[in-house]
């Protein structure tokens, strides 16, 4: 019953516990009962006790066994137990470890421990040869490969988390490799011992299976700061060996062989302890991946021109052309320098060849990084036309698909919301980028898709921007040949240059284009385009720029007039207006242009006219009134009906002058009978000469300015002024019916050229003598203003009242009618449709006239909109 009880009682110990393996220590004893007192050790006791009760199946084995075999069975067992005691203690690994030797000394070979070994080896590896009547026996490499899993977790992985205690990342990864190799060497040790006995093919089966899980345990176990250890320094030998540029500087060929060598060499001693598993490959991926981003940032971000004797680096050659530079150069480093590296790495991991397939996705890979590079830089290279054109060049070489061509717009489109379609950035500026832009994606896709798609919110936010035509027109009017000059003025430039080029005058239609056989650049219309696509045959930047602004009339009405005063505030020839001219009638035809043609005309007919007036006016006889001597006068004569109008300011002119009209005038009706003059006295010029006591001024200035230093002085029979007066501005005003401003215009303008100083009263009077003015201590002077007609909100005199009040009754009409609230930007919108002479004022002033109206109590200001207040 005690037999039977023990029995079961192992038998649920088993159920919950496997001990079919044996522990790393072996037992020394057989499986048998102990010998009874008296009995010599390892003899089998003459009697047995009496065995439980079996089934007759079980009775007649258990008396065959009890027969002959029971000799045999503990013959075995004993045979086996020492058998299996003696390989296990030769292969057991060291319980502890010492510092200098890592795990300890191998264990010594003798010729006499090498046969005892050799025969416990074949029991312990065919015990169903050497001892089949051994009832229990176990797989020796199986026992083998559980006591390295223990060791390793004991003792070598406490060791690795004390090396990755290092700052160091090389010496964490050096002591890390070196702990591994002292592991493998015990751990190979005794798998070699165990492999003597086994044939060459099984032997090699079984190194390949331990070798497997051990790789597969070590590459698991790896701690975050051992793979961060590995990391970096995997990152720095990737880096050196590809010849990726340092702050600016680039690797010497002799360099990245030498590390390319290190680096294969370190990863094949990675590989033998186990650390080149798949988490090594993913990482080793992962930062190939990484170089070649960074490779193309450090090399070619930024760099859009590449001129004589400049590359990217010298030391490599470009391969086969087809491409830019900076795509041959990239596909030349995929192939000699990328591949090449991770080829011979691959092959210390054992993954056999790389086909040349993989190669050319790698270049399409960098292809479509460059690609990703050059249109997040788009935006700049617009910026830096024409010195952008090689980087260009790698845009249309690697944007060849649909997607790439809608990812680059959309791209772009974001680029000109954010950068430069906002309020901060000036008109000029914009233009000036549309301008490139134009260019730009002409050199890009000459077919002209992709400027469409990304060129609509331009064109729609500059036909808010009020100066965007007077800009468009005064740049076609510049002169190219005073560029430096106008730039200054912040004219477009751009556009008179442009305007000169034949190429972007020339313009072919669509049935010509088809029957154009001889054209060798022709090419099919891009499977994106539009259905009602056009093909342009060239970029027509003034054109194209001029069609985006907006209706038609308003842009002739402001270049009607912009050229109107251009035309009566310079001399002939008029080269450049008569240029533009001709390529406005040819976009919009003759009739839309023939006020121009008249105002071209009318100066061209003064010349002759005021000429004949003059030797009329000097045959004629002397005037009634000799005493009063007639300035040389001159003027040019304009037809009312085909000029834009002109702004009026009423004041008297000298007495002089009136009388210079007069025989003007008579001699004018002399020549054309059936018309008459109408003087505009503010839009003339006059030179004036002030003889002082110390000195004469010769002044070219405006008729009113004129005017006003006229009247500082007491003018005798004969209209010379040589009494000096003291004026002041009510004098001024009342004396010569001009508008205070203008007068207070004038008088700054006299008081900084130091020929009237102002008093401490507040009057004005002349500065005979330099010397007076450090005698006298005067008032602060007036700051000098621009000369030019004054702002019209803020300057009342400058606008009439009756014209202000013609705009305040439009506004209240669309107030009232149209909609009770609106913003300043539509209230001007549609002033400018509603008004037959069009709105001239801007925004700015706009704005001004509804903020005097809503301090008036006229209007209100609510949430950026207006609304008449109810009264």
């Amino acid at each position: 019953m005690a037999s039977t009880l023990t029995a079961r009682k192992q038998a649920i110990f088993k159920s919950v516990f496997q001990t079919d393996v044996s522990q790393p220590t072996p037992y020394s004893t057989p499986s048998v009962r102990f010998a009874e007192e008296g009995q010599p050790f390892g003899i089998l006791p003459t009697t047995l006790a009496p065995p439980p009760e079996l089934s007759p199946r079980q009775g007649r084995h258990h008396r065959q066994r009890s027969a002959g075999g029971l000799s045999g069975f503990a013959d075995d067992q004993v045979r086996w137990d020492r058998a299996w005691h003696t390989v296990t203690s030769r292969i057991q690994l060291p319980a502890s470890i010492a510092a200098e030797d890592s795990f300890g000394p191998l264990a010594r070979e003798s010729q006499e421990d090498d046969e005892t070994f050799c025969d416990a080896l074949n029991v312990v590896l065919r015990p169903e040869k050497s001892v089949p009547n051994a009832s229990h026996t176990e797989d020796i490499l199986l026992w083998h490969t559980q006591q390295v899993r223990h060791h390793f977790i004991q003792h070598v992985l406490p060791m690795l988390s004390a090396c990755g205690g290092n700052a160091n990342h090389a010496q964490v990864l050096l002591g890390s490799m070196h702990t591994l190799e002292a592991a493998h060497r015990q751990y190979l040790y005794g798998l070699h011992l165990l492999l003597r006995g086994m044939n060459e093919e099984f032997s090699t089966a079984a190194m390949g299976r331990f070798r497997h899980d051990l790789h597969a345990m070590i590459g698991n176990s790896m701690s975050p700061n051992l793979l961060g250890a590995l990391k970096a320094v995997l990152r720095h030998q990737i880096r050196t060996s590809l010849g990726v540029p340092s702050k600016g500087e680039n690797r010497a060929d002799n360099d990245m062989a030498a590390s390319r060598s290190e680096l294969v060499g370190m990863v094949e001693s990675l590989h033998k302890v186990g650390l080149a598993g798949e988490r090594f490959q993913v990482l080793f991926a992962e930062l190939m991946d990484d170089m070649m981003e960074e490779f193309i940032f450090a090399s070619y971000a930024g760099q859009w021109s590449f001129g004589k004797g400049r590359s990217v680096r010298r030391s490599m050659h470009g391969g086969p052309g087809g491409g830019s530079y900076c795509t041959d150069h990239l596909r030349s480093w995929v192939e000699n320098h990328f591949s090449r590296l991770a080829v011979e790495v691959l092959s210390q991991l054992g993954e056999g060849q790389v086909p040349w397939s993989d190669v050319a996705k790698w270049k399409d890979i960098a292809l479509g990084r460059l690609a990703m590079l050059r249109i997040q830089e788009l935006f700049d290279i617009v910026l830096c036309w024409p010195n952008s054109k090689d980087g260009l060049e790698d845009l249309r070489v690697t944007i060849t698909t649909p997607q790439r061509r809608l990812q680059l717009t959309d791209a772009f489109s974001n680029a000109l919301q954010r950068r430069l379609l906002h309020p901060g950035c000036s008109t000029l500026k914009i233009l000036q980028v549309y301008i490139s832009m134009i260019r730009t994606f002409h050199a890009l896709d000459h077919s002209k898709v992709l400027l469409d798609r990304v060129v609509h919110s331009l064109q729609l936010y500059l036909c808010q921007r009020t100066d965007a035509i007077c800009i468009v027109v005064t740049g076609l009017l510049a002169d190219p040949s005073k560029e430096s000059e106008e730039l200054a003025e912040g004219k477009l430039v751009e556009l008179a240059r442009l305007l000169n080029d034949p190429s972007q005058n020339r313009r072919t239609n669509v049935e010509e284009e088809q029957l154009d056989w001889d054209d060798m650049d022709w090419l099919p219309v891009p499977v994106d385009a539009a259905v009602n696509y056009k093909r342009p045959k060239s970029e027509d930047v003034v054109g194209t720029l001029i069609g985006a602004l907006g209706a038609q009339d308003i842009f002739i009405k402001e270049f009607q007039r912009i050229i109107a005063e251009r035309l009566l505030s310079q001399e002939p020839p008029f080269v450049q207006e008569m240029a533009v001219l001709k390529l406005l009638k040819k976009r919009f035809g003759e009739n839309a242009l023939q006020n121009c043609d008249v105002m071209l005309k009318d100066i061209a007919d003064s010349r002759r006219v005021d000429a004949a007036i003059t030797r009329i006016t000097k045959s004629s006889p002397a005037s009634p009134n000799k005493e009063i001597l007639v300035p040389d006068y001159h003027a040019k004569i304009l037809s009312r009906l085909f000029w834009p109008t002109l702004p009026r300011e009423h004041f008297l002119v000298p007495r002089p002058v009136t009388e210079a009209q007069k025989q003007y005038a008579s001699g004018f009706e002399g020549l054309k009978s059936s018309r008459k003059l109408t003087w505009i006295d503010n839009m003339g010029a006059a030179t004036v000469e002030l003889e002082l006591q110390d000195r004469q001024v010769k002044v070219e200035c405006k008729t009113y300015q004129a005017a006003v230093i006229y009247a500082f002085g007491d003018e005798g029979n004969d209209g010379v002024v040589r009494i000096p007066v003291r004026k002041t501005v009510e004098d001024l005003e009342e004396q010569l019916q001009m508008d205070s401003d203008l007068i207070e215009e004038s008088l700054a303008i006299w008081v900084d050229k130091r020929v009237l100083r102002r008093d401490s009263a507040g009057g004005y009077v002349v500065l005979e003598s330099l010397e007076e003015e450090s005698k006298i201590t005067s008032a602060p002077p007036v700051s000098p203003t621009k000369p030019g007609p004054a702002t019209p909100v803020r300057k009342a005199g400058r606008i009439m009242n009756e014209q202000r009040q013609v705009y305040w009754q439009f506004v209240k009409s669309m107030l009232t009618n149209s909609a009770a609230v609106m913003p300043a930007a539509q209230i001007g919108m549609m002033l400018k449709m509603l008004i037959p002479d069009g709105f001239p004022w801007s925004d700015e002033q706009l704005v001004e006239f509804l903020g005097d109206k809503v301090e008036e109590g006229d209007l209100e200001l609510v949430g950026g909109k207006y609304k008449l207040i109810k009264k």
